[in-house]
């Protein structure tokens, strides 16, 4: 899981304004670290959750280089790691 800054062009099937690897990314992201009360979550908390589940190393390295603060939902982790669409 990298951050795409520059990875903007829109493919198909895809949400307007990303790309399919941040698509990708989004949703691998989400299935490690989003369900029932996860957020509002620090760093530490969703670091702990993917570990937990036995996520793969690239999410967890992504998780690792977030800032340490309290995170509202998938969508302000997508945003802080650079794979959010154009209205996230």
């Amino acid at each position: 899981m990298e951050r795409h800054d520059n990875d903007r062009q829109h493919e198909p099937g895809s949400p307007e304004g990303m790309s399919h690897a941040q698509t990708e990314s989004r949703s691998d992201l989400a299935r490690w670290v989003s369900g029932t009360h996860a957020f509002p979550a620090d760093r530490d908390s969703l670091l702990d959750r993917a570990e937990a589940e036995s996520a793969p190393e690239p999410v967890l390295s992504a998780l690792r280089s977030l800032p340490d603060r309290t995170f509202a939902n998938v969508e302000d982790v997508a945003r802080e790691l650079g794979i959010a669409g154009e209205h996230g």
